[in-house]
């Protein structure tokens, strides 16, 4: 029986190994975006941009790039509709970002005679250019579309008879460790949460089944050793329509939704930090805080980790702009996701596959199916993920680990980042941690 036993928990132990490797690789082994760098006079601008729209002259080291050309102003300033007036042929052409896509910019470029797009973005942050390659929308453009960023733009348009060259940064392959590098320890971070949330799974586990939601009763008062409530999962349907609809209203109400959503980050953020660290508090320790009337019992070790929470929560929502707010996201973050992961489960492997194909599903929609519905023609999915153009905040449900160790990195000061979504870690983590 006890040889039975090991076999049993080698089998288990061997297939969460093998799962999370195959995961991991998934998420890992990914393209990067090629970087650019604009040269205005003896100045340079960083930027992003797309090789699938228009290819750009690499430069290795000091070698010749690209000639000088002139650069214009957009007009309109967009470039939403065809371009007014002479003077656009052979030069690079200034737009700005919002109003409609990439494609219909470079567009309204191309036909003017333009020979670049610079694009300059509303905030201070680096994107890359995208169009819908389902619909062939990179074979209509034949020019480079480059993203720089707010004060790149500015200092564009501060010279008089600015003439500019771009061209791609190719870097020695052992110096381009950085884009890889982040997606690893990105990679990295979502295994430590799965195997993290196996572990507290397991310990709550040993002490006792945990109470499912729908069995706790009204007037109980659990104490402090008590497994918290546990969310079965037996409704992917359910799930799914829920998901759409909220996917739904932040493409239609961006700006007031995702300032909702931020808020209860921090709040649930800073909840489930209490919630995992607590379980490694003594829980027979005495109560120094007690009001009767609110039924509110804490020990020490409860007061401080609140504090700890509370300020961390505020530190990161009051800093969530600034270009080292990605390690209080992370750490956040994580004790969501641990959350998460203990207090969610799967009641069977079938219940689990019916929701892997609902959100399959739910991905083929909002991605490719979309654009066909849109006045623009742009996916649901991809515009709340990048924030849509006028938006200076972001969805924080995700892993971002930026690019710190490599030569384009420098250029764009770390504002490149290898990002997984928490659904990719919390999803195959419920079949993990089950």
């Amino acid at each position: 029986a006890e040889v039975a036993f090991r076999s049993v928990t080698m089998g288990i132990i061997e297939y969460r190994v093998i799962c999370m490797i195959i995961w991991l690789c998934m998420i890992v082994f990914g393209g990067a975006e090629p970087v650019v760098v604009v040269l205005k006079g003896g100045d340079e601008v960083c930027g992003l941009y797309n090789p699938m729209f228009g290819a750009l002259p690499a430069r290795s080291g000091r070698g010749r790039a690209s000639q000088y050309v002139k650069m214009t102003i957009s007009e309109p300033l967009n470039a939403c509709e065809k371009l007014v007036g002479d003077g656009f042929s052979g030069s690079a052409v200034l737009v700005e970002r919002g109003e409609c896509s990439f494609k219909e910019k470079a567009q309204h470029v191309e036909w003017a005679g333009g020979s670049l797009v610079v694009v300059e973005n509303t905030e201070d942050s680096f994107i890359t250019p995208v169009a819908n390659a389902s619909l062939g929308e990179y074979d209509e453009v034949n020019i480079p579309v480059v993203v720089v960023n707010h004060t790149g733009g500015l200092a564009l348009r501060a010279g008089n008879d600015v003439q500019l060259k771009a061209y791609e940064i190719l870097a020695p392959a052992w110096l381009t460790v950085g884009e890889e590098f982040a997606s690893v320890v990105a990679g990295l971070i979502g295994v430590f949460v799965v195997v993290c949330g196996s572990i507290l799974a397991t310990k709550s586990n040993d002490k006792g089944p945990a109470r499912p939601s729908s069995s706790v009763q009204k007037g109980s008062n659990p104490q402090k050793g008590d497994s918290a409530a546990i969310v079965i999962l037996d409704r992917p349907i359910t799930i799914f329509l829920v998901m759409s609809v909220q996917l739904l209203l932040l493409y239609l109400l961006y700006d007031y939704v995702v300032r909702i959503v931020i808020i209860c980050f921090a709040i649930g953020a800073g909840g489930s930090l209490v919630f995992v660290l607590r379980q490694f508090t003594k829980p027979d320790a005495p109560e120094v805080l007690m009001i009767p009337r609110l039924g509110l019992q804490a020990t020490a070790a409860d007061i401080a980790l609140t504090a700890l929470a509370i300020a961390l929560s505020v530190l990161w929502y009051s800093f969530r702009h600034s270009s080292w707010s990605w390690i209080l996201q992370n750490i956040l973050g994580i004790f969501l996701m641990l959350f998460v992961l203990q207090t969610l489960k799967l009641p069977s492997i079938k219940v689990g596959v019916i929701l892997l194909s609902c959100l399959f599903l739910y991905d083929i929609f909002f991605v490719f199916v979309t654009p066909l519905f849109t006045s623009t023609g742009e996916s649901v999915m991809e515009r709340v993920a990048t924030g849509g153009p006028n938006s200076s905040e972001h969805l924080p449900m995700m892993i971002v680990v930026p690019y710190l160790f490599s030569p384009p990195s420098a250029c764009l000061g770390g504002r490149g980042a290898s990002m997984i979504g928490y659904g990719d870690v919390i999803v195959p983590g419920l079949f993990i941690v089950r």
